[in-house]
């Protein structure tokens, strides 16, 4: 099976469990647009944002490394664009402690650069 990357209302009840274990005890928002990334049926990446403002970002820790993140961020980018966005940005400061490095490192290789106190990324780059 491969990634897939879902733009969600709601987590799907099947999706659930491993939506908590991505979370780690975050609450999800009530309003926001919310993606979630599955391969095999599990939930393997969760992320959302609101307007030009990436507030969570999270790929569980046993499948990092694998292109995951990337490819989740990339539909993400590609939404926003599509919704007439020309940046976005991130705080790594909403990752779970001592997951805040690894985010910030993680943007930064995907072209997000240090703005007003935040990681943005130009959308028409």
């Amino acid at each position: 099976m491969r990634l897939t990357v879902h733009h969600l209302s709601r987590i799907p009840e099947q999706h659930r469990h491993h939506a908590g274990l991505i979370l780690q005890g975050t609450p999800l928002p009530e309003q926001a647009e919310c993606y979630l990334a599955t391969f095999n049926d599990r939930a393997v990446a969760l992320a959302w944002r609101r307007d030009e403002r990436l507030d969570f970002f999270a790929v569980r820790d046993l499948t990092r490394r694998r292109g995951i993140g990337r490819e989740l961020l990339r539909q993400i980018k590609l939404d926003a664009k599509a919704a007439g966005l020309t940046r976005l940005d991130c705080d790594p400061a909403q990752a779970q402690d001592g997951e805040r490095d690894g985010l910030a490192a993680f943007l930064q290789g995907q072209g997000f650069r240090p703005r007003d106190g935040v990681l943005s990324c130009c959308l028409y780059d």
